[in-house]
């Protein structure tokens, strides 16, 4: 048996490119039999290709003394091993009622965080966990269960790489991954290792407990033993379709359009819906996913009828609007699909206002012979100009003087037959003098104060974007 599991294990590593020499793996080590019978395999792949290896151990601060044991057994071990040793000690519960979290989530963040900053600590470029055959299936059947759609399908996957900060990227790898709860209990019986036992894992205190402890020993004496393998199956198939699907996904980065706050951050996101209503739904949906996640900054809790409902947003009239998980407003504006984080939604202070157009007069010997054309910088001939311009939002009464015969048209009917959405019209920064809007910022400048070869000084006015 310990020979069989070493070489499944070394073959998988190798399979999927886990390790390479010369690597610097921080590993995830509880003290339970999984993480211990992952960190022997480690210790032995050292053997045959060389890496350097840390342990990080994290006490959550819920069990007390045993959790306490739990950190005594693992540093000893590393200590009579002569393998790096490090402990985080979290007090969990209070973490997970300061952020609105569960214990189980509130734990998850902080050990990955603390994986990480030991991993920068001693310049690793890995983290292993210890997660098994038996996880996955539990993870792709809780995904079932909480309607996450063909994504949660994917489970648990041998590596993933984590964009940190800074632009770097860390690989979170599961060497073993590829075994079940009892092969790893009988190697540790082979090699005579002992480990610590978690008494709240055999409570069905969490719902991955109950689906650990009732359901799976279920399923495998009534409907199939080797559902765990079946699932595994199922988990890379779904790992390998949505491979494609972001492949696919990303040949249309044009069809979203991000808006971003003064310090660049994704507070909104227009999906362009003559270029996506005709694509396959598969297909679509994963564009609405990815713009969620971009402008949410996660999928967690976002289940698949949210998806689905904000692609039906496609047959709808403008103007109908949903709300989302997260205070994400979805809308559908003439052809686009807007989704905004509620906040924005909000009106901008005036003072904010007059910060987004600057303004300055030029003799129009200063200037070059050419006007821009771009939408965010226009010029005004400014002896034209009927009084003193001034930037703020719209208000009643706006109006603007279209086309060579100078038409008048109301700013509200100019935003409508410009497709402006209806909850943006009130904070577009417009440029006016009284009533009289010469430029909508971003949009256009009415013909009454073109510059011309007769103009002496021009009003340059850049909007700030």
């Amino acid at each position: 048996m310990r020979l069989n599991t070493e070489k499944k294990v070394f073959d998988y590593i190798k399979e999927y490119g886990l390790i390479k020499e010369g690597d610097s793996i921080v590993a995830g080590v509880s003290g339970g039999a999984d993480s211990m019978c992952m960190l022997l395999l480690l210790m032995k792949y050292r053997d045959v290709c060389g890496f350097n290896l840390t342990v990080a151990h994290v006490d959550h601060g819920i069990r007390g003394e045993e959790a306490k044991a739990d950190a005594g057994f693992v540093r000893e071990f590393c200590a009579k091993n002569d393998i790096r040793f490090e402990l985080a000690e979290a007090d969990i519960p209070r973490i997970a009622k300061d952020t609105g979290t569960t214990c189980e989530e509130a734990g998850r963040n902080f050990r990955y965080e603390f994986f990480t900053r030991t991993a920068e600590k001693y310049g690793a470029g890995k983290i292993a966990t210890a997660h098994t055959k038996g996880d996955n299936a539990e993870t792709v059947l809780f995904n079932i269960f909480r309607g996450s759609g063909i994504k949660g399908l994917k489970g648990i996957i041998p590596y993933r790489a984590v964009k940190q900060k800074d632009g770097t990227e860390l690989t979170v790898i599961r060497p073993v991954l590829c075994l079940s709860r009892e092969e790893i209990e009988a190697y540790l019986d082979k090699k005579g290792q002992s480990y610590r036992t978690d008494a709240t894992n055999s409570e069905d205190t969490y719902s991955r407990n109950r689906l650990r402890n009732r359901i799976l020993p279920e399923i495998k004496e009534y409907i199939n033993n080797g559902v765990c393998e079946h699932i595994e199956s199922l988990s890379l198939q779904a790992a390998e379709t949505m491979d494609y699907i972001e492949q696919q996904t990303d040949a249309y980065t044009t069809a979203c359009e991000y808006v971003r706050d003064a310090s660049g951050n994704i507070t909104g996101c227009r999906i362009d819906c003559k270029m996506t209503c005709g694509l396959h739904p598969v297909l679509r949906k994963s564009i609405i996913r990815r713009a969620f996640e971009k402008v949410a900054g996660r999928l967690k809790d976002v289940e698949e009828v949210h998806i689905l409902d904000i692609d039906g947003l496609y047959g709808k009239q403008s103007g109908r609007k949903l709300s989302m998980p997260y205070g994400i407003t979805a809308v559908k504006e003439y052809d686009k699909i807007c989704l905004k984080k509620q906040k924005d939604l909000q009106e901008l202070k005036a003072d904010d206002i007059s910060r987004t157009i600057t303004l300055k007069v030029h003799d129009r010997t200063e200037l070059g012979q050419d006007i821009p054309k771009g939408k965010n910088e226009k010029w005004f001939d400014f002896e034209k100009l009927a009084g003193t311009p001034v930037v703020r939002t719209p208000e009643p009464g706006d109006y603007m003087l279209i086309g060579p015969e100078k038409h008048k048209k109301s700013l509200n009917r100019f935003m409508i037959d410009n497709k402006i959405p209806k909850d943006e019209r009130d904070s577009i920064p417009v440029l006016a003098v009284g009533s009289h809007v010469v430029w909508v910022a971003g949009y256009r400048q009415d013909e009454s104060c073109l510059v011309t070869s007769e103009t002496k000084k021009v009003l340059v006015a850049k909007k700030n974007t």
